[in-house]
């Protein structure tokens, strides 16, 4: 099965890449680039240049979102991220709620050269404690689901992408999938409720597009490749839902056909490429 991470991130001095690419397992794997943010969880993320150089040296395989600073970055830094060969952007722990309209310039850019960006949605792993000097939010209240409406709704064009699923806040997750055409998500870091993924797999959403939720949701890892722990759990992620999807979906569900099943592993992933504009 072809099968694209729509979602991961990139280590420091990476290792064991040539095996992940050349390991048949993925299609491509889409890093977001978190070089504006430097450590997460005790890991040391990836430079941009190094995030960039990875693109390069297996062109088609790795593609990436740029890092965006909401709070710093202006317009023109969109294009010059487009510019540099990022697909789509990724911002992270801004400062206030996703939908202030002082981010809106950035989101308009974004829209004309259609860009994706992927927004954190929910539960977030711990930073720096605070030192005196507030450069990036704490917690995840600037990154409720409930923030992206208005700016599906601002900018019908610009494909909006949540990550993780929202969690805790999932009702406001659902009906932004239910409600908004531009709105979609990935599946990543998410099994807390995996109870609730069939039904939310199965439902028909109200958007005026026709599609079910399987339609609008992708498969990602949201792993931090570059190390051989962290690449062999990715390819346990990918496993995991592959046989989620052949021995539940399949057996009791409309969307583990393999045509539906194909929608969820690579094609709603290709299709937020779609309306890329120079």
């Amino acid at each position: 099965m072809k099968v694209i991470d729509a979602h991961a991130h990139l280590l420091h001095e990476p290792r064991g890449l040539d095996r992940i690419a050349e390991s048949g397992e993925f299609e491509e794997i889409w890093l977001m680039d978190l070089s504006g943010i430097g450590t997460l969880d005790g890991l040391t993320l990836a430079t941009q240049e190094e995030v960039l150089e990875t693109t390069r040296r297996y062109p088609g395989f790795f593609r990436a979102y740029g890092f965006i600073d909401l709070d710093r970055d202006t317009p023109a830094q969109v294009r010059r991220l487009r510019d540099q060969g990022f697909i789509g952007l990724k911002p992270y722990k801004q400062l206030k709620p996703y939908s202030d309209f002082a981010y809106f310039p950035i989101y308009a850019e974004a829209e004309k050269l259609g860009m994706p960006i992927l927004f954190h949605t929910g539960l977030i792993a711990h930073g720096k404690p605070f030192d005196g000097a507030a450069r990036l939010a704490f917690g995840s209240e600037n990154m409720r689901p409930s923030y992206l409406a208005s700016i599906a709704e601002a900018f019908p064009r610009l494909a909006v992408v949540a990550g993780h699923f929202g969690w805790p806040w999932w009702e406001e997750m659902e009906q932004n999938y239910y409600y908004y055409a531009n709105i979609s998500g990935d599946i990543s870091g998410y099994r807390r409720c995996l109870g609730r993924v069939p039904e939310l797999l199965d439902r028909l959403a109200h958007d005026g597009t026709g599609r079910f939720f399987n339609e609008k949701l992708h498969f990602a890892t949201d792993e931090f490749y570059g190390s051989e722990p962290t690449n062999a759990k990715a390819l346990k992620l990918k496993k995991f839902w592959e046989l989620y999807f052949e021995f539940i979906g399949s057996v009791y569900y409309r969307w583990g056909s393999p045509e539906e099943t194909e929608k969820f592993f690579r094609t709603n992933a290709l299709s937020l490429l779609n309306n890329r504009r120079e």
